[in-house]
């Protein structure tokens, strides 16, 4: 069931020593186009590449479109979001690999749809408290449409859907500029530091490129040592920028 594991983002940003912060969310600062990207997990001596395709577009008089296709030994993989133009928030989301599929759909109150693999089906039905964002390529949409400062924390509700659904929390914190460089070239980036609060330890940090558009360059993951240890980092290799972005 982990290959059709797929988060939803309750964000709730405040300042952690004050009052609470609106977070400025802008999809026009989205970059739109295929990105294709590198994924790499080296475990010990192990070290596994997966190359993944990702169209994002935007539609005047519909949803933003983030498909994804993931090219792996076990076939392709083909994730299709579709976020609300305005809010960013999940309309639908259909996962297919060989013979499992997801489908989910959202609205502001509830989450419903499936998950089947391996001959089984489970059913998605939760109920939201708060509005919900898209996680993975919804996650990273939704740091590409934010405004940027050294130092902005956020916290960040995730609710995990697989066999056991649950509510994780995170602490998302900014750092100063950083110069990164990528196959794809050269960027001015912000990291953004995301790490577990609740009893889990995960943390990764995704670096946003400095420049309008934003765009999602690097994110580097460590991988728990009762894994075996390691890392997990996701790359771009390349951009072809679509006319809307430019």
């Amino acid at each position: 069931m982990k290959t059709f594991t797929r988060l939803l983002i309750v964000v709730s940003a405040m300042l952690l020593t004050g009052p609470a912060l609106a977070v400025d969310l802008d999809s026009e600062r989205i970059a739109t186009g295929q990105f294709e990207y590198r994924t790499t997990l080296q475990v010990g001596d192990t070290v596994v590449d997966i190359d993944s395709s990702r169209i994002l577009s935007r539609d005047p008089e519909g949803p933003m479109k983030i498909e994804t296709i993931t090219r792996t030994g076990m076939g392709e993989a083909r994730d299709v979001l579709e976020l609300h133009a305005e809010t960013l928030q999940p309309v639908r989301r259909e996962v297919r690999q060989g013979d499992g599929d997801m489908v989910i759909d959202y609205s502001a109150e509830q989450v419903t749809g499936y998950i089947r693999a391996a001959g089984q089906t489970v059913s998605v039905d939760v109920e939201l408290d708060e509005p919900a964002y898209a996680g993975e390529s919804g996650l990273e949409a939704l740091l590409s449409a934010m405004a940027y400062e050294a130092g902005l924390k956020t916290e960040v509700h995730i609710l995990e859907i697989d066999v056991a659904t649950r509510v994780r929390h995170f602490r998302l914190k900014v750092g100063n500029l950083e110069q990164i460089e990528t196959p794809a070239g050269r960027y001015k980036a912000w990291p953004v530091h995301v790490k577990a609060i609740d009893e889990f330890d995960d943390e990764q940090t995704i670096w946003i490129s400095h420049s309008l558009p934003h765009v999602f360059l690097l994110a580097k993951a460590p991988v728990p040592d009762e894994m075996g240890g390691g890392s997990l980092v996701t790359t771009l290799l390349s951009w072809d920028e679509h006319e809307d972005s430019k």
